[in-house]
């Protein structure tokens, strides 16, 4: 990896733990903390982004144009995905694959929030809504 991409991503990785050490509010809208792009074959992008979840919110079902990795810095959160239910405590992460439904459910009465790298393809929306299954 070129020194320049490493000292990039640890300038992320500064940034993203930097995100979690504040308190969680109740409610607030998804902050996107780095966005850059990764020359490939296919080119995709990288987004660093931080999402509370107020005590009964939701994320609502949707797909990834990619890989998404999740790490819970605060709180309790459930991954909701075909016929499973995966409860996440602080501390604890996640992946995500490609187009795989998902939802995360706050059910506890503590707020959450949540660390999320995605690397999803460049041009496309990074989140897209879809029914349940």
């Amino acid at each position: 990896m070129p020194q320049g991409r490493l000292l990039t991503m640890r300038a992320l990785l500064i940034l993203a733990a930097a995100a979690t050490a504040s308190a969680a509010p109740p409610a607030a809208p998804m902050q996107t903390h780095a966005e850059f792009d990764v020359p490939r074959g296919k080119p995709q992008r990288v987004i660093v982004q931080t999402r509370d979840f107020a005590s009964g919110a939701a994320s609502g079902w949707h797909v990834h144009p990619g890989i998404e990795v999740g790490y819970v810095a605060s709180g309790q959160l459930e991954v909701h995905t075909k016929g499973k239910v995966s409860v996440l405590n602080a501390g604890d992460s996640f992946t995500m694959p490609r187009g795989l439904a998902h939802n995360g459910v706050n059910k506890s009465p503590q707020p959450a929030r949540i660390v999320i790298t995605l690397v999803v393809d460049k041009g496309a929306a990074p989140r897209q809504p879809v029914k349940a299954p």
